[in-house]
């Protein structure tokens, strides 16, 4: 065995990455669109899109979650756009009126306890920033420095961001700080 055999971190299988975040992604994407359903599919297309880079992405030991969670929040903001496409459509169509409810959950009603779908639907009235910090801090449980890497900015910043996003989420749920 050589010195640099030692240095080197064998790289993980995928199927290791999977089992070790595929919770967490869920979770992020689930704090994102607040409906299971479309979570779940967005989280199978980050890991869908994972697997195909896999091979060819240079990632260091540890860097995996990261990684998942910067390709599962450019998967909820094309989400987002096809989802205000189509909004703008049936609107353009039916005169703006449908009786499907974008934002109904009726299956994630019935699954989530109480408490989660109080702070889910608080989150609508966040900024897309706010939730994205509040989805890889509290849902994906990032620490600061994570959350940092994942969206590009100081660990500073990251922990300034998530404590004033967590700050106006417990005004919307009514809490004293």
């Amino acid at each position: 065995m050589t010195a640099t055999d030692l240095t080197e971190a064998p790289a993980q299988p995928f199927e290791q990455v999977y089992r070790d975040h595929a919770a967490r992604v869920f979770r992020y994407c689930l704090s994102q669109v607040s409906n299971r359903g479309d979570a779940e599919d967005l989280a199978a297309d980050v890991f869908a899109a994972a697997f195909h880079a896999f091979a060819t992405a240079d990632l260091t030991p540890g860097a995996e979650l990261a990684w998942l969670l910067r390709i599962a929040r450019n998967a909820v903001i094309d989400h987002r756009r096809k989802h205000t496409r189509r909004s703008a459509l049936i609107a353009r169509f039916f005169g703006g009126e449908t009786e499907a409810d974008p934002k109904a959950n009726v299956e994630g009603e019935v699954v989530l306890r109480d408490e989660v779908r109080r702070a889910l639907a608080a989150m609508v009235h966040l900024s897309d920033k706010d939730r994205v910090v509040i989805g890889l801090r509290i849902a994906a449980g990032l620490p600061y420095a994570e959350v940092a890497a994942v969206l590009g900015v100081s660990e500073h910043a990251a922990t300034m961001a998530c404590k004033r996003a967590l700050a106006r989420l417990q005004r919307h749920l009514g809490e004293p700080r």
